[in-house]
């Protein structure tokens, strides 16, 4: 680890006006190996490093002082979400939370698009979006359209990611993704959300099962 990873989590954390009993809590360490952090009396793995700078609310880069390890675990992350859009229309077999716990998980994923914790996104949408697409699968009368602008939600969030980091065929297929779903939300500003991301990411116009008629999505 850098020598002054300490010194960049101190200031951070001072920015932030978080105690270091505060941090830590927040970040899940134990206080001491925090103090060992901070006086640079001991590094931290990738793993301690990402929880700090979630709990700081920024980016794993800020406190690493070089984007190559961020960009690294983005990339390295890009397969799963491949894998999890490919299988949209035969979702796997799993748990679905209730929707208003799926609210706050895509809420929280938001948040993060909007810090630009691009590492956090990365490792966490693959499972959210694919469990939303079991639970938009699985939904029915009022909870179809709800579960289909969660989804839209996630899958928004990740499009950011592989945008920005040059994966232009996957945030295609993202965009492919939202634009099926779209409809099914019966909610004309989420409509003109979707139209906008999809902008400069053109690709053939597809709809949600509702209007095969129109044809599907190209997320394979």
């Amino acid at each position: 680890m850098p020598s002054d990873l300490g010194k960049r989590v101190a200031y951070q954390r001072r920015v932030a006006r978080m105690t270091q009993q505060e941090l830590a809590d927040a970040a899940g360490v134990h206080v001491g190996t925090l103090r060992k952090i901070e006086r640079n009396a001991r590094g931290a793995g990738d793993n301690v490093v990402e929880a700090l700078a979630a709990a700081l609310g920024v980016d794993p880069s800020v406190l690493w002082g070089s984007r190559d390890r961020t960009d690294a675990r983005v990339h390295a992350a890009m397969p799963s979400l491949s894998a999890v859009i490919a299988a949209y229309d035969v979702p796997d077999d799993g748990p679905v939370r209730h929707l208003s716990e799926l609210s706050t998980a895509v809420d929280e994923a938001v948040t993060w698009r909007l810090a630009s914790q691009y590492v956090r996104i990365a490792r966490h949408l693959p499972s959210l979006i694919s469990e939303l697409i079991r639970a938009f699968h699985l939904a029915s009368g009022e909870a179809k359209p709800e579960t289909a602008s969660l989804l839209i939600g996630a899958v928004r969030t990740a499009d950011a990611v592989a945008y920005k980091y040059g994966a232009r065929d996957l945030s295609a297929r993202l965009v492919d993704l939202m634009r099926w779903a779209a409809p099914c939300t019966d909610d004309p500003l989420l409509d003109a959300t979707v139209a906008y991301v999809r902008r400069d990411r053109v690709r053939p116009d597809v709809v949600c099962e509702d209007h095969r008629d129109q044809g599907e999505p190209n997320v394979s």
